[in-house]
């Protein structure tokens, strides 16, 4: 859970706003970690199977006994399987990433969009570009601009 630091004066729904924004990006950035990390065992699973298959039936003669080869040992199709479902979960977690970032995105545009409401003090709207900078140092998160 975030903490501010006490030099800045928030209400209480602008800390939940902030908070909520914090955590969406938290969760986008582990999302994305998840998928870069299934995209890279399923290539990598996938290069080697596929290097050991060509090194092992290169030395059989016809396409019909490298068939056989391959069909007559269950660990192939178990590979092969093994590498479809880690395929799969990196799309799926392509999928939900996405959407963390769309949910993020759409969080931090309503706070950029409602700044005037939830920094209504004029000591506050002045101030509010310290709190800005801390959140993009902090946690890489842009409220100044809606297109970033």
């Amino acid at each position: 859970m975030a903490h501010f630091p006490s030099e800045f004066s928030l209400d209480e729904v602008t800390k939940e706003m902030l908070l909520a924004v914090i955590e969406k990006k938290k969760k986008w950035e582990r999302l994305e970690k998840r998928t870069t990390l299934l995209q890279a065992a399923s290539f990598v699973g996938l290069a080697a199977f596929l290097l050991y298959v060509m090194v092992h039936a290169a030395a059989i003669a016809t396409w019909s006994e490298r068939f056989a080869w391959f069909f007559a040992a269950p660990v192939h199709i178990l590979i092969l399987l093994l590498l479809c479902t880690v395929y799969w979960a990196a799309v799926y977690y392509k999928g939900k990433s996405e959407k963390a970032e769309d949910d993020f995105h759409a969080l931090r545009c309503e706070i950029i969009q409602k700044s005037i409401d939830l920094w209504k003090e004029e000591e506050q709207w002045n101030g509010r570009h310290r709190l800005f900078e801390w959140l993009r140092r902090e946690y890489d998160i842009n409220l100044y601009y809606e297109h970033s």
